[in-house]
């Protein structure tokens, strides 16, 4: 026999079966990270938005950024009174940092959640966002201050 006839194939059954396995992992998992990774990409831009027209003030603009739930529980006079409550509190809203997120679908509808810190002219406080997607946007659901 000569070295050739007793070398391996570079091909194992084995090798074949570990590659396939392996590609229909990929092939099934690539596209729900990047799906989910979409998703809290959207929900973090939706909540700045939100955030953003709480530094200006413009409580009529953020109020329309909550889904019609939060508004049949919170509303438009006690929305603002939540936020003038926390400018007396601790100043101004200045800014926000971006926080940890997680989307997750269930009988529902799918919601995300960011745990973020809102930074006040007086301090800063942690606040966790409850988002909920209506008609393809992301909408305020509720939100705690922690």
């Amino acid at each position: 026999m000569s070295d050739t006839q007793l070398a391996k194939p570079k091909w194992t059954r084995r090798k074949k079966v570990i590659v396939a396995a392996v590609v229909i992992v990929l092939a099934i998992s690539v596209p729900i990270f990047a799906h989910l990774f979409w998703e809290i990409h959207e929900a973090k831009v939706a909540l700045g938005v939100f955030n953003q027209a709480l530094i200006a003030k413009d409580y009529q603009r953020a109020y329309s950024l909550t889904t019609p739930a939060l508004r049949a529980n919170v509303d438009y006079s006690a929305f603002v009174k939540v936020q003038d409550g926390l400018t007396a509190r601790v100043g101004a809203l200045k800014s926000s940092d971006d926080g940890e997120a997680e989307v997750r679908d269930d009988e529902n509808g799918n919601f995300a959640t960011i745990r973020t810190s809102l930074v006040f002219e007086r301090g800063q406080l942690p606040f966790v966002f409850v988002l909920q997607k209506e008609s393809g946007h992301w909408l305020i659901y509720r939100f705690n201050e922690q």
